[in-house]
């Protein structure tokens, strides 16, 4: 499914990058671009699009000021080269805010941000994991045994170098000789989630998050800085409530 945009910023060169970044998503088409704010408000009024991406500051009318003035304005992704502006940015809602220079990786995190909300406000979100899988079992070998254990009663899964200990609803820990990247190649997609270099966690158990940790059934796990965003974008941003 193509989404709709409108690109704007008073700089040709930069409204040019815009335009081929957004080429190369094959997500994005380009209703519209425009180096004028006025224009871009106008062609708003009257042609909907699914999502804005606006400089911040441009003659008569600057980007915040723009989506103000929209009585229902599209889903927003400001940019600009000053972050004094991301807080006011953010008090509107936008979906994010790219600091120029934009980088193609930064601007594809955008659009991945921006795909997810629309798929969870149409409906169409991404394949859930398999039922079987979520109410489905694994076996480890721990000791000289084999135990199963069912992935819905899975909590998290810690690294301890060669070996990793698996923390279980009930309270249990079953510590098995297979590493944490191994264990997480072989587990179900979408039903565990990176939060750290050393855990695996169960994206059902998590209760609540910051920029420093997730809360598992009580217990308090480290997140790290290179999973923040990624687990922000798969945990939060595809069920966040919104102000409309």
């Amino acid at each position: 499914m193509k989404i709709s945009c409108l690109l704007l910023d008073d700089d040709p060169l930069v409204l040019e990058l815009l335009r081929a970044y957004a080429t190369m998503t094959n997500v994005l088409e380009i209703k519209a671009a425009f180096t004028d704010p006025l224009e871009a408000h106008q062609y708003l009024l009257e042609n909907p699009v699914q999502v804005l991406f606006s400089d911040v500051t441009m003659p008569h009318l600057s980007g915040i000021d723009l989506v103000k003035s929209l009585h229902a304005p599209p889903l927003v992704v400001l940019m600009t080269a000053h972050p004094q502006y991301a807080m006011e940015g953010f008090n509107l809602d936008v979906i994010d805010f790219l600091l120029k220079p934009i980088s193609l990786e930064r601007f594809l995190k955008a659009v991945n941000k921006v795909a997810n909300l629309l798929r969870g406000q149409t409906g169409a979100l991404e394949p859930p994991p398999d039922t079987a899988a979520v109410w489905g079992s694994f076996f480890i070998r721990t000791d000289a045994q084999f135990v199963r254990l069912r992935y819905r009663e899975v909590l998290y899964i810690e690294a301890l170098k060669d070996f990793t200990r698996i923390k279980t609803a009930d309270g249990r820990s079953h510590l098995t000789l297979v590493n944490l990247k191994n264990l997480e190649y072989q587990l179900p997609s979408g039903l565990f989630v990176r939060t750290h270099r050393s855990y695996l966690v169960n994206a059902a158990h998590i209760d609540s998050m910051n920029s420093l940790e997730v809360k598992v059934a009580g217990h308090a796990l480290p997140l790290g800085q290179t999973y923040r965003e990624r687990v922000t974008e798969q945990i939060v941003n595809s069920t966040l409530i919104r102000r409309n």
